[in-house]
């Protein structure tokens, strides 16, 4: 159970860290991803590690995790979110309302401050050259350590355009302040994050997670893709508010 809410909550994020364009460039751009999503515990290694992959067209996006397991589908245009297992063979669904402010919690940190350092690190991911830079960083009362990484390539083909296209679908057009004040930043930053280091440090543990693209091109998508599969069970799952 704890696996499986952290596989979905790192889709969440990833897809959080990844739609925003369309409502800026009027583009309608259809997008195929595959990144690799590592979680390590320090002391102690690697916990889990997995490919993610998504498709986003228009106001539609999946991500399939744990080789095809895990199914994610949004459907702004139904105003719906499936979450799928596709070995058990059922399925639930959220208000996409509540996903959104799921993904907008993932924000949280990163528009708390609209500031970010470049450092004078570089180094080449996949085919990709890329700059680091620091978008979030906190220590807390009690001495715990939260920060975010990003190492950027402006490769022609990976502007800033393509990761706010992705953000668009997952966090809606409704601007509160601290989700206006992450898109100021993400504006502000040149290039596409070809990988994203998030870490929590406290009483000498750190969990890290890492977010690196594999592959994301433009594409041809059949519109099948976003479409329940046929033979699933659907089960009814608490929305926030209702849990006891």
């Amino acid at each position: 159970m704890l696996k499986r809410a952290l596989v979905l909550s790192l889709i969440v994020l990833s897809v959080a860290v990844a739609q925003w364009a369309v409502a800026q460039s009027g583009t309608d751009l259809s997008l195929y991803r595959e990144e690799q999503v590592s979680v390590s515990r320090y002391p102690g290694g690697m916990q889990m590690q997995m490919v993610t992959k998504s498709w986003i067209t228009n106001q539609k996006m999946r991500t399939d995790a744990a080789d095809g397991a895990d199914v994610t589908i949004v459907r702004a245009d139904l105003d719906k979110v499936y979450s799928i297992n596709m070995k058990r063979k059922v399925y639930s669904e959220v208000p996409i309302d509540v996903y959104r402010r799921t993904a907008k919690l993932s924000l949280a940190m990163l528009s708390a401050d609209p500031t970010y350092r470049w450092t004078n690190r570089t180094k080449t991911i996949g085919k990709w050259k890329c700059r680091e830079v620091i978008v979030a960083e906190k220590t807390g009362a009690a001495g715990e350590r939260m920060q975010t990484v990003w190492w950027v390539s402006e490769d022609s083909k990976l502007d800033n355009r393509l990761f706010r296209r992705i953000m668009a679908v997952t966090v809606g057009s409704e601007m509160d302040a601290e989700t206006a004040r992450f898109f100021e930043k993400l504006a502000n930053i040149p290039g596409y994050p070809v990988q994203t280091e998030s870490s929590y440090t406290r009483e000498g543990t750190t969990i890290k997670s890492v977010n690196k693209l594999i592959k994301l091109e433009r594409r041809e998508i059949d519109e099948s893709l976003f479409e329940l599969p046929g033979g699933l069970t659907k089960i009814v799952v608490p929305m926030p508010g209702q849990l006891k």
